[in-house]
């Protein structure tokens, strides 16, 4: 059920599955009664369409929170940065504030995401995120030749209230003295 909340694809062409053989047996057998269900079978597509749209999965608020990070990173905004941190990311937010200090983004784009499953056994909720950021940027202190850099990343978040906020990460890259 979850698939049909998170994505409208599966709804969609399930649709044209059905559509295209109720279109096959309007075609030979020219009963009306088949435009009836055709006509119902939209109906339902849409509503499911429909229903994922308005529904807001637990998921879809992690990428969400994933998304607003982003885009004030793109944003050079320290305090809304920041604001996506929860209490105990302490080693994230050093990096961030030096990182902030450093570098003018000028593109932050996310190429891949995947949000593993949501622990709901621990206190509070938790994820791992897994995804690909390509930057481009430029160093204020003009001690960097190269401006764009792409990087594989994983977040750790947790869930406060209603809001997803970042933990911790992993960042595989030795030149800003991380394992």
């Amino acid at each position: 059920m979850t698939i049909l909340l998170e994505n409208p694809w599966p709804a969609i062409l399930a649709g044209i599955v059905v559509e295209a053989i109720l279109g096959v047996i309007l075609v030979r057998t020219g009963r009306g009664a088949v435009l009836g269900a055709m006509g119902a079978v939209l109906v339902v597509v849409l509503a499911l369409v429909g229903l994922e749209w308005l529904v807001v999965t637990e998921r879809e608020r992690v990428e969400l929170a994933i998304e607003a990070g982003r885009a004030a990173l793109e944003a050079n905004d320290p305090d809304a940065v920041l604001a996506c941190l929860g209490p105990q990311a302490n080693s994230t937010e050093d990096l961030l504030r030096r990182v902030l200090r450093h570098v003018e983004f000028t593109s932050v784009r996310i190429t891949r995401l995947e949000v593993g499953p949501i622990n709901e056994l621990t206190n509070p909720p938790s994820v791992r995120v897994q995804l690909s950021v390509r930057v481009e940027f430029n160093d204020r202190r003009g001690m960097i030749s190269y401006r764009h850099y792409a990087t594989d990343l994983e977040l750790m978040l947790r869930q406060y209230g209603d809001r997803w906020l970042v933990t911790d990460h992993r960042w595989e890259d030795e030149r800003y003295g991380h394992p």
